[in-house]
């Protein structure tokens, strides 16, 4: 059961006030091993900038390292590659490291591919040029945007996994997507 703070701290998307909410949960004494292993997370998975200046999400960037990889199933030498770049990502948020150390540091990162995976699903509901044909002139309707959604999660968490055999090292990442799917769009399961 997570304290309100934590609660919190799950459903923030920005890196500046997810680190400050994971601080007072530091500060307050509260859950103190499970809070040093977010912190190792949050520590990895922010450890960049934009160019912008603002904080780098390297799990997002790891998401469209997927997204871009969709097809390479398809693709005659597109899976070595695939697996190739998609470990690199893997390794520069420290998912396989962090993952290997114990089962409540899988548990968390669990929580934070959850955490991934809400936020591409609300990033996409938002985004006007996600939900538009013709050069974001034409807005789609809301079930086309939803199926649009359900098969971007599928091929990209689900399929590309399986076709390009990463289905150990992703199977976190695919579970979460599952969950945070059925919760979005209750009844509604997706594929194998």
């Amino acid at each position: 059961m997570d304290t309100p703070i934590i609660a919190q701290y799950y459903r923030e998307t920005e890196p500046e006030k997810r680190k400050e909410l994971l601080e007072q949960a530091i500060a307050s004494g509260e859950d103190q091993e499970a809070n040093k292993i977010r912190k190792e997370i949050w520590e990895a998975r922010y450890k960049g900038t934009t160019n912008e200046g603002g904080i780098a999400d390297g799990y997002l960037k790891f998401w469209m390292a997927l997204e871009f990889n969709r097809n390479a199933g398809h693709k005659v030498f597109g899976s070595g590659r695939a697996q190739k770049e998609i470990r690199k990502e893997l390794d520069d948020v420290k998912f396989r490291e962090i993952r290997a150390k114990s089962a409540l540091h899988e548990e968390l990162l669990h929580r934070e591919c959850q955490h991934l995976v809400r936020f591409y699903m609300d990033l996409c509901e938002k985004d006007k040029n996600y939900n538009s044909v013709l050069c974001g002139l034409i807005t789609i309707k809301k079930d086309s945007a939803k199926a649009k959604l359900q098969r971007d999660i599928y091929e990209t968490a689900i399929l590309l996994p399986q076709e390009i055999g990463l289905e150990e090292d992703l199977d976190l990442l695919t579970k979460a997507a599952r969950e945070m799917y059925e919760l979005q769009f209750p009844g509604e399961i997706l594929p194998e």
